[in-house]
């Protein structure tokens, strides 16, 4: 795909956004892509033309949206050449985007962030929603207010898992301390905008939510997808999951008094829809 923004400003902190989803195509699918040297995986390549129809890369990781509808900011900020003039994306996996736009990144002291850790944070079974009849354009999109008490795939992973409650620290602070959840179940946040400081005259407030998190696929061809263990870990090799030791944390003991509920491994049947 080639984006044409007309001449690059390329002395000013460009970012590129990209917003669409992810058709995931399961573990083998992966595995195959992994084998084709000539695929831009495992995330899209992000390409400049310096000269007409010569492209080179653009050293920076493009990403692909984690699954249902993402936004991915690419900062082109000392990247690109003076003599830049189109990008082009290539990618290998079925990627739909619903918009791409070019922006020039404000100056810090234009922006006051402020972070709340969630006031309350409740782990609870809730059930698996309904997907809505859409067209393959869209994702998959569950209807929240149908829900199943059952999955519609066979297997979940078996294992030990955070016991229901509150789980307020096990989600306040970036420390390897983890709320583990299965199939089914729910985390509520909730946040007290009264501990936000006031709007400035004239300022825009926007929220983000910032999830630090692993998710594990079930997929056959998954290493030790049928098992919710062992503990995946920041600064683990990725690809050596499974056959590396976790180191031991300060948090660990705060874990184990957490993960107290065990999932046995189910074949599931669906039952008929609670309204």
């Amino acid at each position: 795909m080639v984006l044409d923004f007309g001449p690059l400003p390329t002395d000013r902190p460009l970012v590129l956004a990209l917003t669409g989803w992810l058709r995931f195509g399961g573990g083998m699918a992966n595995v195959a892509a992994s084998h084709d040297p000539d695929l831009p995986f495992p995330f899209p390549q992000l390409e400049v033309e310096t000269t007409p129809d010569h492209w080179q890369p653009v050293e920076v990781v493009a990403g692909a949206p984690s699954g249902k509808t993402k936004t991915i900011l690419i900062d082109l900020a000392g990247h690109l050449p003076a003599d830049s003039r189109r990008l082009r994306l290539t990618t290998a996996f079925e990627i739909h985007w619903d918009r791409i736009a070019l922006f020039h990144r404000r100056p810090p002291a234009d922006t006051r962030l402020t972070w709340l850790a969630p006031d309350v944070a409740d782990l609870h079974w809730r059930g698996f929603s309904e997907f809505a009849d859409l067209d393959w354009t869209f994702p998959l999109t569950p209807v929240y207010d149908q829900v199943y008490e059952t999955a519609p795939w066979t297997i979940t992973p078996v294992g030990w898992c955070t016991r229901y409650g509150s789980v307020d620290p096990l989600v306040a602070d970036e420390d390897n301390a983890m709320v583990l959840l299965n199939g089914g179940d729910e985390l509520t946040l909730e946040f007290a905008a009264s501990r936000l400081p006031p709007q400035p005259a004239g300022g825009r407030r926007s929220f983000f939510l910032y999830t630090v998190g692993w998710d594990k696929d079930a997929d056959f061809h998954v290493q030790l997808g049928w098992r919710v263990d062992p503990w995946p870990w920041h600064g683990m090799d990725d690809q050596r999951y499974g056959l590396e030791s976790r180191p031991a944390f300060a948090s660990d003991e705060l874990m184990r008094r957490y993960t107290t509920r065990w999932v046995p491994q189910y074949t599931l049947r669906r039952p008929a829809i609670q309204r």
